[in-house]
């Protein structure tokens, strides 16, 4: 893995890009959510992390040389193209953003996917943190563990909150239940781009820098506090606008605890793509066994 000594400075750029988008598009989601449906801005926001990466990375002289320009052009031309449709539809055209957003997130992340392929890119995303291939029988583990785990603990919530009888909904329909699995690679690499965004910025980048600072576990947990932080204008205009307090104690907690997981993971494998799999995977996952027995179609959702 391409691992820096990032600096103070780089640090402070990372977290000004990141939240100076993430603010921005939040008052633009304020004027929305009570007029259209928001959660196309939930999709866009899961870019910023990787663009505040791409971003201190292109301004360092000595490194811009070494990078995966093609991957980085492609991803930032998305993101920015994105965020430009989005505002459009919004104060422009005053609409709702259509399933063209969802098809232009799949030509990025194929393209994108593309981009890779070029023999003189490939040793650059190793680089730069980005290479496939590394500690890969334990990153299948770690992901079949992790499933496991989200299985168990809906098992158990049922038996809690339901009883036995609720357990039973879980191994119902199975057919359905294999059918979404099946796919769920599928789905991965056709919308891979938002879920690498997210954690290019948060494992790659953050978790280095503020590891380097404050030790493994204290960078950790911080790590899972600024996550946390960082979802505040979905907690208040799409998750949960009428319990907003709730929404937010919520996701706190819940970035802190997956930001142990994913952060060990990703110190074991040393592979992005390992972690941006398994918050796939919760994304999508979820939904699934959750509705187990009346499952219409896996979409976009952002519980991270």
């Amino acid at each position: 893995m391409g691992e820096y000594n990032f600096s103070n400075k780089e640090l402070l750029i990372f977290l000004l890009v990141i939240f100076g988008l993430t603010i921005g598009m939040g008052i633009a989601m304020s004027f929305a959510y009570n007029r259209y449906p928001v959660e196309t801005f939930a999709q866009v926001q899961m870019y910023y992390p990787a663009i505040g990466v791409m971003i201190v990375l292109l301004l360092n002289k000595e490194r811009r040389k070494k990078l995966p320009m093609k991957f980085y052009v492609a991803y930032l031309f998305f993101t920015i193209t994105s965020v430009l449709i989005l505002l459009a539809d919004v104060f422009i055209f005053r609409k709702a953003t259509g399933m063209y957003m969802v098809y232009w997130m799949i030509i990025g992340s194929i393209i994108s996917f593309l981009m890779v392929s070029f023999p003189d890119e490939k040793e650059k995303m190793y680089d730069f943190g980005l290479g496939f291939g590394k500690n890969m029988k334990a990153s299948i583990c770690y992901i079949l563990l992790f499933v496991v785990l989200l299985i168990c603990v809906d098992i158990l919530s049922k038996l809690i909150l339901g009883g036995v009888k609720e357990i039973t909904t879980v191994f119902q329909n199975i057919k359905i239940f294999m059918k979404n699995l099946f796919i769920l690679p599928a789905c991965f690499l056709s919308q891979f781009i938002l879920f690498l965004g997210e954690e290019y910025g948060w494992r790659y980048f953050l978790q280095t820098a503020l590891q380097q600072r404050l030790g493994k576990r204290k960078g950790i947990i911080l790590l899972g506090v600024i996550w946390g932080i960082w979802h505040l204008p979905l907690n208040l205009f799409y998750f949960s606008p009428t319990t907003p307090f709730y929404s937010i104690l919520n996701q706190l907690i819940i970035c802190i605890s997956y930001s142990i997981f994913f952060g060990f993971v990703y110190m074991k494998t040393e592979n992005i793509w390992t972690v941006s799999i398994i918050h796939f995977v919760n994304n999508y996952f979820v939904p699934v066994i959750k509705n187990m027995g009346k499952i219409k179609k896996i979409g976009i959702t952002n519980e991270l």
